[in-house]
């Protein structure tokens, strides 16, 4: 059987053309490369190289064999390198869900960096609710999902990593009544972006309708709250460039009360182990979030 190593030696010296060159090419002493060389025409039958004055030619037929060989070796630095790349979680396919709300708030950013970083990484990606992902993630057809904490069901299969925490609050529109007190006896509608949101009415005002609206878009329940008088139960993580923008703003919450947080997961089949570029996400999510809160503590500050 051939050996690879004896292959590159072989087009190495091909086109160095000089015994001296190609060896130090590679990092060998010259007489190692000769042995090397003389080695492989015993293991062929046949002379591969002419030496003369001029230097180091291939003979005829070393240099058919000399053409094939090269192409074996770039085929073989192109399946390292290629290997790395996987290895790196830089090349390769990935699939994962995530929830629509830490999806508003992190997927853009994520992504960006990782089609800077990893150009060769494909990355195919699903946003629905938990009750979707999770028959996806036992089925096999993502390896991961992020969403929300305690929207799972309770099984031992399950892998949950901690990525960071969001805070829940009450997002409105500037202007909005609840803002200064103008309201009189009037309800207001609220909005949800999931059912599972529903843990979260216990910090509705009074004024809130108890029966709210599950609108599973984000495009559509940022417009409905800056054009309505409508109550967001959500995250201002996920709201932020309305925030900023001014459009939208965060209920301040009574006095009583202390600012609510959410913790943001990622789960995984506990028996499959995640790819190399699984965890680099996992890494860059936590960065995201890392990011939002130091944003948000500067504006609060």
């Amino acid at each position: 059987m051939l050996d690879l190593r004896a292959l590159t030696y072989l087009v190495t010296l091909a086109r160095r053309a000089n015994y001296a060159r190609a060896a130090d090419d590679l990092g060998i002493s010259q007489p190692a490369l000769t042995r090397a060389i003389q080695s492989l025409e015993r293991q062929l039958g046949m002379r591969l190289f002419d030496r003369d004055r001029s230097g180091v030619n291939p003979t005829p037929q070393g240099r058919v064999f000399i053409d094939r060989a090269a192409v074996l070796v770039a085929n073989a630095d192109d399946l390292e390198r290629q290997t790395q790349l996987t290895a790196d979680g830089r090349e390769g396919v990935v699939r994962f869900g995530m929830a629509p709300m830490p999806a508003r708030a992190l997927l853009s950013a994520t992504l960006s960096r990782r089609l800077a970083e990893a150009q060769a990484m494909i990355n195919d990606v699903v946003v629905r609710n938990v009750e979707a992902l999770w028959p996806l993630l036992t089925a096999g057809e993502i390896e991961f999902f992020v969403s929300a904490e305690g929207q799972v069901p309770d099984a031992s299969s399950v892998r949950a990593e901690p990525l960071g925490h969001f805070p829940t609050g009450l997002i409105v529109r500037r202007g909005h009544p609840l803002l200064d007190g103008a309201h009189q006896g009037e309800t207001f509608p609220v909005l949800l972006s999931s059912r599972m949101g529903g843990v979260l009415l216990d910090m509705l005002p009074a004024s809130a309708s108890r029966s709210p609206h599950c609108i599973e878009d984000f495009e559509t329940l940022s417009a409905l709250t800056a054009s309505s008088d409508a109550i967001w139960v959500n995250s201002s993580f996920a709201a932020a460039r309305e925030c900023e923008a001014g459009v939208l703003q965060e209920l301040p919450f009574p006095e009583a009360d202390a600012p609510r947080r959410m913790r943001i997961m990622m789960y995984s089949l506990e028996r499959r182990t995640l790819s190399p570029a699984a965890r680099s996400l996992k890494q860059e999510l936590r960065r995201q979030i890392a990011i939002l809160a130091k944003r948000a503590g500067k504006q609060s500050g």
